[in-house]
């Protein structure tokens, strides 16, 4: 969980991911978008693992009506209340900082390539993107999601712009990750518009939007002899087009942000409980031990999460796991996630004391980063079945082996009951539900700073952990909220206060 705010504290240093984050820092460098990958690979894999594994624990020492009664209590009630806390926060910070100019438009990045001019296109900053052009910017370069900055100016309908990219001899066969042209966009419906405008938070109006398609659709016309569809002209499917975005607003709309997390627990809680009893009633054996906790597991753990995982990340950029922020899980992502919380939950019934599954951390967190994940990241975007097939076998190797190589590391470094990791264990729920209005205000204060990013980054980081634990010491450890998300506290002193977690651990031990 603390790792969520190094993951999103180093967004804004990413070329190009101010588009959908709001933030673009003026010293941006594409390492940390390897930093990036290299978390989210296997971050959010192994909470779920270790959520499964102390589900069945509940499970095995309450019962199944105390695990529901107790994931609600700390689950769906902290998810509610941070849907109408902080969520609406997140959206306040958000769009203030996007409605504040950079003061350093056209600073050029720590690697020596402009900043992504994308931002400036979505936002019709016609001076920022004529000094990007006239300073030798790729008039046709994509962003971290595929996109050129015609493409970006076709879908939002920004005329002004496309005239500007035009005039600097603008592709119009280039190809986003989608394999559209920035010509197929212009014809886009305006439901799948508003809903990726929604997604990236982008303000749009329609009659906007269609008109400034049109001024792009005769300036092409004029510029290559012609004729060009929009939206306006191919609206013959208007109710298709509204179920079909109803639909995608079902799954993509961002409901619960990044809260999703606590949304998937609901859900695999639930299924938890309904196999068991299935399970119960069949009297199905318990898997066998070696099939958890020896080599073999290999064996089938990477092939079953490699399937979900060939439906996902099928960008030239992308890496791991999708997100899904939806009221619906998207499909892929759901059932990715769900073998490892399966795996967790059947892990608990093997009684592995020793930590088997986490010997030799040293040469699995090696080979991990060294190997697996360079691999992996030279695959991204595969063609060929043959190489998507590669490239999720790498990316799900990347995830196991770096699961239980952490398994291993903190089971040598942070066990034997020692206070800290305890303490940091019990603030890491609270520090990771509110840290993100705290990153994205600290971003958007260093962000026209001559600093070296690796120094903002670490403001970024260190300010908003420790403003957080303050808080949480101050506001949230020994009071009902602290109760709330961890279970009793006891104030004083000598509080030593545990979560639910590792008062299951000390009964087990007893």
């Amino acid at each position: 969980m603390l790792l969520g705010i190094v993951l999103h504290g180093a967004i804004s240093f990413i070329p190009g991911a101010g588009v959908i984050w709001g933030v673009q820092d003026s010293r941006s460098n594409p390492l940390y978008g390897l930093l990036l990958a290299s978390i989210h690979g296997w971050r959010m894999p192994l909470f779920f693992l270790v959520s499964g594994f102390f589900t069945a624990m509940l499970w095995r020492k309450r019962g199944l009506r105390a695990l529901l009664l107790h994931r609600l209590k700390r689950i769906f009630l902290p998810m509610l209340l941070a849907m109408v806390t902080i969520l609406p926060v997140i959206f306040m910070v958000s769009g203030y900082v996007r409605s504040q100019p950079a003061i350093e438009p056209t600073a050029a990045s720590e690697s020596g390539a402009k900043i992504d001019v994308s931002t400036a296109v979505v936002y019709g900053d016609l001076i920022t993107l004529n000094a990007y052009l006239q300073n030798g910017g790729d008039v046709n370069g994509k962003d971290a999601f595929g996109s050129a900055p015609m493409h970006v100016a076709c879908l939002f309908g920004r005329a002004n712009a496309a005239k500007l990219l035009l005039a600097a001899d603008a592709s119009l066969e280039v190809r986003n990750n989608d394999g559209l042209s920035p010509e197929e966009l212009l014809a886009l419906d305006w439901g799948t518009t508003a809903f990726i405008a929604q997604l990236v938070q982008v303000t749009v109006d329609k009659a906007e939007v269609l008109a400034g398609r049109k001024q792009i659709a005769q300036a092409i016309s004029k510029k290559t002899g012609r004729r060009v569809a929009t939206t306006a002209v191919a609206g013959a499917n208007k109710e298709s087009g509204g179920s079909e975005s109803l639909i995608l607003g079902l799954f993509y709309v961002p409901v619960f942000h990044h809260l999703w997390f606590l949304w998937f627990l609901c859900w695999f809680v639930c299924g938890f409980v309904l196999i068991v009893k299935l399970l119960q009633v069949m009297h199905v054996p318990a898997v066998s031990s070696r099939w958890l906790t020896s080599g073999t597991r290999y064996v089938w753990l990477i092939p079953l999460a490699a399937v979900p995982q060939s439906f996902m990340a099928s960008g030239s950029y992308d890496y791991g796991p999708d997100t899904s922020i939806g009221l619906l899980p998207l499909p892929a992502v759901f059932a990715y996630y769900a073998i490892f919380f399966g795996y967790g939950a059947t892990y608990f019934g093997a009684d592995d004391r020793d930590v088997v599954v986490g010997k030799g951390f040293w040469w699995k967190l090696a080979a991990a980063i060294f190997v697996l994940f360079p691999i992996g990241l030279s695959l991204r975007g595969p063609d060929s079945t043959g190489g998507r097939v590669m490239f999720s076998v790498m990316q799900v190797s990347y995830a196991w082996v770096m699961s239980f190589g952490m398994i291993g590391l903190f089971h040598r470094f942070c066990g034997a009951g020692r206070f800290w990791p305890r303490y940091l264990s019990d603030s890491s729920y609270w520090l990771y539900l509110t840290h993100i209005p705290l990153v994205i205000a600290l971003q958007f204060l260093v962000r026209d700073l001559s600093l070296p990013s690796v120094l903002k980054f670490a403001i970024v980081c260190s300010g908003t952990t420790a403003l957080l634990l303050i808080s949480y010491q101050l506001c949230v450890r020994n009071t009902w909220l602290g109760a709330l998300l961890n279970g009793r506290r006891y104030p004083g002193p000598d509080t030593n206060s545990q979560n639910p977690a590792a008062e299951l651990l000390q009964e087990s031990n007893k």
